[in-house]
């Protein structure tokens, strides 16, 4: 019996070892934290958006895409769906195409997985920090900090390093670094944006909808669209998160990022301008600002005036010239916030960076470096948008390198 020690306990690791276990295995999970999954309970908002119904390699990021699209080939939502049928969790689908179990709790894929593994055979040993991997001729003597473990073969799914508390500390990535991978740079992603903006302190706690553009100095180079959410350190939402990975990697660089939003990305400044030219005379015995009660939140109106240079609130609608409305359409359809930092790990939902894909086949997740050592998960270098791609990430190439460990040399 093929001996598999799986290097932790996530997500990627936990479906390792049902795949490995169900195909004979001797399975061992080894895990750091005392128990295994606890960054998985905390998906979703503990109700574990577990795919996505659109998997595409759009929604992902790494530093090479051809082995990303190898990696992703034949995985689709409906396979990772289907895995977790056969597991007994029926999938409830929301408007966006995220898939989450029918019972809503992340609890329910945590148990189906312990499940299902526990009943092949599957050690759990909990507790166990590894310090270092070593390679012999026919085996790998993996070494904690309480004992050392022989296996035949190994399944490196470590994680990343965000959610430090949960499981991912980063040391996934010094010790494949010691044994000689290469990694891309590692940085949080999913992650709130800090900014200066100087209207933080009023708008603090307001949500609009806007569609989200991403700037390198003057140049567009991603965009989203959703709610985005002011906070006294800068914006969130999950259009800021979408686009902070990108965001991060620029700042990084050195590059001056911004987001401009788009309040009324359907209208177009000409349509916009006809709008409010025939709304500020239908409503000119009102106030400037009370003209715009009803078609943005009231909250925003005086920081909108005001980033368009209008300074007299209370003066008649009719009053304002042709230039000056085009100067309240340009904010409305392109607020500017400069972003000038990024919260820490511990706010971070995924990692960005890891192990290159060049070093492994996409195809069995087997390392070109190291015959019988796999690798799964937030350790390789890719992450994917909310909304379920992250996770699909995680127990496809889990399954795989779970299957592909446990079948004969």
């Amino acid at each position: 019996m093929i001996k598999v020690g799986v290097l932790g306990g996530g997500a990627s690791g936990m479906a390792a070892a049902v795949a490995a276990s169900r195909n004979d295995a001797d399975v061992t999970i080894l895990e750091r934290l005392d128990r295994v999954g606890k960054k998985l309970l905390a998906t979703g908002n503990g109700r574990c958006n577990y795919t996505n119904e659109s998997i595409d390699i759009n929604r992902y990021y790494s530093s090479n895409r051809d082995m990303l699209e190898e990696c992703l080939n034949n995985i689709t939502g409906k396979s990772t769906i289907g895995f977790f049928r056969e597991l007994g969790i029926e999938p409830f689908f929301d408007e966006t195409g995220k898939v989450f179990p029918y019972s809503l709790q992340a609890s329910s894929i945590l148990e189906v997985l312990r499940e299902e593994y526990l009943r092949y055979g599957t050690k759990e040993i909990c507790g166990q920090r590894i310090l270092t991997i070593t390679p012999t001729q026919q085996s790998f003597l993996v070494h904690t900090d309480v004992d050392t473990f022989e296996f035949d073969r190994i399944i490196v799914a470590l994680g990343g390093k965000a959610y430090d508390k949960l499981g991912s500390d980063g040391s996934g990535f010094n010790l494949m670094a010691g044994l000689g991978y290469d990694l891309s740079d590692i940085y949080p992603a999913l992650v709130k944006l800090k900014s200066d903006f100087v209207h933080l302190r009023s708008l603090k706690g307001m949500k609009i909808n806007a569609s989200v553009t991403l700037y390198d100095n003057d140049d567009p180079i991603a965009q989203d669209f959703g709610e985005v959410l002011f906070a006294n350190y800068g914006v969130s939402g999950p259009p800021v998160l979408q686009l902070s990975g990108i965001a991060v990697s620029e700042l990084n660089e050195g590059k001056n990022v911004k987001i401009l939003m788009d309040l009324f990305p359907d209208i177009s400044s000409n349509d916009m301008f006809e709008m409010l030219s025939a709304r500020f005379i239908s409503l000119k015995h009102k106030a400037l600002k009370d003209t715009f009660v009803g078609l943005i939140n009231k909250r925003i109106i005086i920081p909108l005036l005001k980033e368009a240079g209008v300074d007299d609130f209370l003066q008649k609608p009719t009053r304002l010239n042709r230039r000056q409305i085009y100067a309240i359409i340009k904010v409305l359809k392109g607020l500017e916030v400069r972003i000038t930092g990024f919260h820490s790990w511990a706010d971070a939902q995924v990692t960005a960076g890891g192990v290159l894909l060049t070093g492994i086949n996409p195809h069995t997740m087997e390392s070109y470096h190291h015959k019988n050592l796999f690798l799964a998960g937030e350790i390789l270098d890719v992450y994917g948008d909310c909304g379920g791609f992250n996770l699909h990430w995680a127990w496809n190439t889990g399954i795989k390198a779970g299957y592909h460990s446990s079948i004969g040399s």
